[in-house]
């Protein structure tokens, strides 16, 4: 399949679309909808949309673990379809709660809530399993030092249709009276319910014998492959090669491409190739990771609330809030990778994330002063969508360091690990949903605050340590001869590898 004038790897379209279905369906009703029909439907309660949430993370979790460890051992194909029963098995589960908590037939409603709460557990095993070898599929479809391009697009793909959904409910509302009623929610629900099923059907379609061979090996293996396979005086020290550019000679008093390699050049690849700081980036990513997803499960499922109760915006409008968030998310996304070219990643992940937590504060701060009456609010609602995009457009640059410093035969397991912090994320969802409750939701962001400005001390420790990925193209191998299901795809089959 071609996508702008390249051909796409089978893997990496079918992520791509995928994402999109994903982003268009769970816009329309896992975020203001669903949370809003459950405080509404059971008693203004923040609680019960925490533990809703939490119940998915403990699913995840459970499951994310041996499901990583089986896709590393055996098919990642396989393994993903497993979890895609998990979401056909939860669509209907999920609506006959809605559809019986809505009208008032069929089990009651503490029947309906329960419904719900085990949809959303088998919503959560179809993360957990799907999710850590879906990526690392993809991970393995794209070469090493290329990977922020094609999660930028992975990003773009869902955040784009992403707003399709909240268009879609903006114009229901409107023809509904633009007021919270509990049909025009279910209907809603039960629309973007639909549109998982598709999801579902599409994730048995992975192939792992379209993975990639050595140029998909992350960092450390390429270069422990040169060291074992390559004799030393046939290649060039790293930083000669880092610090000169294509068909011209390196820096004044390097070795020419092609010369004897010195001893002190031998001595400092072979350092490089057992740093282990190298071997740090995954755990430095993983904890966080953790710490953010604490941070942002106490606030994010209740931003739709706080628009509702705390700034009394109607459905239309705070619909139109999540309209204009994938736009400005996506223009956010497409520049982070750009400023990462110029700074280095992990300076632009630390440098964008910086920027939106002082949004989150700005927000705190008008919101005390009183902006939540009249036309102020939209100030509240502007450092909103600006924080929003900052904070979340780094996903491709963060996904493409860990895929580039993790082991192919462990990235399912690595991927899994999120489950983790899924389960501190919606965990934290139901800690801020009590906290909600009992001090408002302001209180709860102060803590998100705190939370995620720690996990960005944590992610500093890798500056110096990631390279560029515009150095890593240039220490790429050539393409296995043998293994060439590239990202420049033929049609033509090839012969099932298992993945050791």
């Amino acid at each position: 399949m071609k996508c702008c004038g390249a051909d796409l790897n089978h893997n990496l379209w079918l992520n791509l679309v995928i994402a999109a279905l994903m982003g268009f369906g769970e816009s329309i009703w896992t975020s203001t909808v669903g949370v809003a029909f459950i405080y509404d439907v059971w008693g203004g309660s923040n609680t019960k949309v925490g533990l809703a949430t939490a119940l998915t993370g403990v699913a995840a979790m459970l499951t994310a673990f041996p499901a990583g460890w089986a896709a590393d051992r055996f098919r990642r194909s396989a393994v993903i379809r497993v979890g895609a029963v998990s979401i056909l098995l939860a669509v209907p589960l999920y609506g006959a709660g809605v559809v019986g908590a809505a009208e008032g037939v069929g089990p009651s409603k503490a029947a309906c809530y329960a419904l719900i709460c085990v949809a959303s557990g088998l919503f959560g095993v179809s993360q957990g399993i799907s999710n850590g070898p879906a990526q690392a599929l993809l991970a393995d479809s794209v070469p090493t030092g290329q990977r922020s391009k094609f999660y930028n697009w992975l990003f773009v793909s869902y955040i784009v249709p992403s707003l399709l959904g909240p268009v879609i409910s903006v114009v229901y509302f409107e023809v509904k009276g633009n007021d919270w009623s509990m049909g025009a929610l279910r209907d809603l629900m039960c629309l973007g319910l639909v549109l998982e099923v598709p999801v579902g059907l599409l994730s048995c379609l992975f192939r792992d014998d379209k993975a990639l061979g050595s140029e998909s090996d992350a960092v450390q293996d390429r270069r422990a492959s040169d060291f074992s396979e390559t004799p030393s005086g046939d290649f060039v020290s790293l930083t000669d090669v880092e610090d000169s550019k294509e068909g011209e000679p390196p820096k004044e008093g390097g070795a020419p491409a092609g010369a004897p390699e010195t001893p002190a050049a031998d001595e400092e690849n072979e350092k490089l190739a057992a740093d282990p700081r190298v071997a740090r980036v995954p755990y430095v990513v993983f904890a966080t990771d953790l710490v953010v997803a604490l941070g942002s499960g106490m606030t994010v499922k209740f931003f739709p609330l706080f628009f509702k109760n705390d700034c009394g915006m109607s459905p239309a409008s705070v619909q139109g809030i999540y309209v204009a968030v994938p736009l400005v998310m996506a223009c956010a996304s497409t520049a982070a990778t750009g400023l990462a070219k110029i700074t280095g990643r992990v300076q632009a992940v630390l440098l964008l994330r910086l920027c939106g937590l002082c949004c989150f504060g700005a927000m705190v701060v008008l919101f005390d002063r009183g902006f939540a009456a009249g036309h102020a609010k939209w100030a509240i609602v502007a450092f909103y969508v600006v924080r929003t995009a900052l904070m979340n457009c780094t996903y491709p640059l963060e996904e493409s360091i860990l895929m580039d410093y993790v082991p192919k035969h462990t990235r399912a397991r690595w991927k899994s690990l999120e489950s983790v912090s899924m389960f501190g994320w919606c965990g934290s969802a139901l800690a801020g949903g009590v906290l909600a409750d009992k001090f408002g939701y302001t209180r709860t962001f102060l803590i998100t605050i705190g939370l995620q400005g720690t996990g960005m001390l944590f992610y500093a420790q890798l500056l110096g340590i990631v390279a560029k990925e515009a150095d890593l193209q240039k220490q790429a191998p050539p393409p296995d001869a043998d293994l060439a299901a590239p990202l420049l795809a033929g049609d033509e089959p090839e012969p099932e590898t298992s993945v050791q």
